[in-house]
C-alpha cells in the first residue's frame, strides 16, 4: 500500500501555519493588553448629566467715563503747555495758559470805557437837577426838560452796559489758566506751545482711567433678553482672570448701518493695569442646556489623545472623548461616553489597558 506524501504533510502544514498565526496575533503594546495587569486602587463614579450656561460671546473695548476735550475759551498764542501723553493730572492742576496781551487790552479799554460814562452820567445828572428845578420854576418849557431827562436816563443805561463790558473783561483773565477738570491721564495733544488757540479748538484730551466700563454692540436677539443689572463675563487682553461686570447702559436706538444696539458695563473699582482701547470678549449668559460632565482630572492624555477609562467588570478601558465645555472642576463630553458608565476619576496616570481597579461597590454606583 503506498502513502501519499501530500497526504502526510497536510496535518504538519496546517499546525504550523496555525502556531505562526497565534505568535503574530500576540500584541505588544501595553495599552491595550498589557503583560503584567495591575491592581489599582482609583475613585470611580458614573457619568452623568451637568447644565452649561448658554453663553454669547461679543467683543468690545475698554472706555472711560469720564474723558475731556479741553479747549481754550480764548483767542491767543498758547503758552506753558508743558504736559506730555501719558502724564497723570490731578483736578486745578495747569495745563497750558493763552497769552494775556490781548486780555490785558481789552480790560483796559473797557475799564477807559466804564470811566467814560461814570463821567458822562455825572455830568448828565447836573444837568438834570438843574433843568429840574428851573422847570419848577418855570424857567423852562417842559420840552426842554423831557431832552434833559431822556439824557439823564441814557447816561444811566451807558454807565450800566460800560460796567457789565469791564467785569466780562475781567473774567477772562479767569480763563487764561486752563486747568485740568478732573484727576485723569493726558491721551492726546492737538497743539504746542505758540499755537494759535482759538475758542472750540481742543488741544488736549484728558481721560479718567479710575473709572472705565467696557462697551459693545449686541444683535437684536440679544438685546431684547438683556436687562439693567445682568451680570456678564468680561476677559480683557493681559489679564488671564476674568471679570465680572455689570449692565448699566442699554441704548435702544439701533445703528442704523449694523443694526446693533450699544451696551455699556461696569468694570471693578481699581483693576489696575487696564487702559482705554484695550480689546474685550463679554460673554453674556442666557439660559442652560444640559450635557454629559465627567471631572476634569478623569481626562488623561495619552500619545496625544484625551480619553477616559471607563470600568467594566473590575477592567479599565480607555475610551478616546470629544472634549467641550469647561466650567469650573468639570469638562463637558460630546462623544465616546454613555450616560451611567462608569469612569475612574483620579489616580488614572499609570492606568494601562485591561488593569483592574480595586473600588467599592459604592464607588462603582457613582455614589
Amino acid at each position: 500500500m503506498k502513502i501519499n506524501a501530500y497526504s502526510m504533510k497536510t496535518p504538519l502544514l496546517v499546525a504550523l501555519l496555525t502556531l505562526g498565526l497565534t505568535g503574530c496575533g500576540e500584541s505588544t503594546n501595553p495599552e491595550t493588553d498589557p503583560v503584567n495587569v495591575q491592581t489599582i486602587d482609583a475613585p470611580v463614579a458614573s457619568v452623568e448629566l451637568g447644565s452649561i450656561p448658554l453663553q454669547s460671546v461679543v467683543p468690545g473695548s475698554v472706555v472711560p467715563d469720564q474723558k475731556a476735550r479741553i479747549a481754550s475759551r480764548l483767542m491767543g498764542y498758547i503758552k506753558d503747555l508743558d504736559v506730555k501723553v501719558g502724564d497723570r493730572v490731578d483736578a486745578g492742576d495747569l495745563l497750558f495758559s493763552i497769552d494775556s496781551n490781548d486780555v490785558s487790552a481789552q480790560i483796559t479799554q473797557a475799564k477807559s470805557g466804564y470811566q467814560q460814562a461814570k463821567a458822562a452820567l455825572e455830568d448828565a445828572k447836573l444837568d438834570y437837577d438843574r433843568f429840574k428845578k428851573l422847570y419848577a420854576e418855570d424857567s423852562v418849557s417842559k420840552q426842554q426838560f423831557d431832552k434833559i431827562s431822556l439824557q439823564y436816563r441814557v447816561a444811566q443805561e451807558n454807565l450800566a452796559a460800560a460796567r457789565s463790558a469791564y467785569n466780562q473783561a475781567q473774567s477772562q483773565l479767569n480763563y487764561v489758566n486752563v486747568k485740568a477738570p478732573f484727576d485723569g491721564v493726558v491721551v492726546e495733544k492737538m497743539a504746542v506751545a505758540g499755537d494759535l488757540a482759538a475758542p472750540g479748538n481742543p488741544i488736549l484730551v484728558l481721560e479718567n482711567l479710575q473709572s472705565l466700563s467696557v462697551q459693545t454692540q449686541v444683535s437684536e436677539d440679544l438685546f431684547a433678553v438683556l436687562r439693567l443689572g445682568d451680570k456678564a463675563e468680561i476677559k480683557l487682553d493681559g489679564k488671564l482672570a476674568p471679570i465680572e461686570g455689570e449692565v448699566y447702559t442699554l441704548v435702544s436706538a439701533a445703528d442704523p448701518k449694523s443694526r446693533t444696539h450699544t451696551v455699556k458695563l461696569s468694570l471693578p473699582k481699581g483693576i489696575g493695569n487696564v487702559n482705554s482701547g484695550t480689546f474685550a470678549r463679554v460673554g453674556f449668559t442666557h439660559g442652560e442646556r444640559q450635557a454629559m460632565m465627567v471631572p476634569r482630572t478623569a481626562v488623561v492624555n495619552r500619545s496625544g489623545i484625551e480619553g477616559v477609562f471607563v470600568v467594566s467588570d473590575g477592567k479599565a478601558r480607555f475610551h478616546m472623548v470629544r472634549l467641550g465645555e469647561v466650567i469650573g472642576d468639570q469638562v463637558e463630553v460630546k462623544s465616546g461616553l454613555q450616560l451611567g458608565d462608569t469612569i475612574v476619576v483620579d489616580n488614572n496616570m499609570s492606568i494601562l489597558n485591561g488593569d483592574r481597579i480595586a473600588t467599592d461597590d459604592a464607588q462603582g454606583k457613582g455614589a
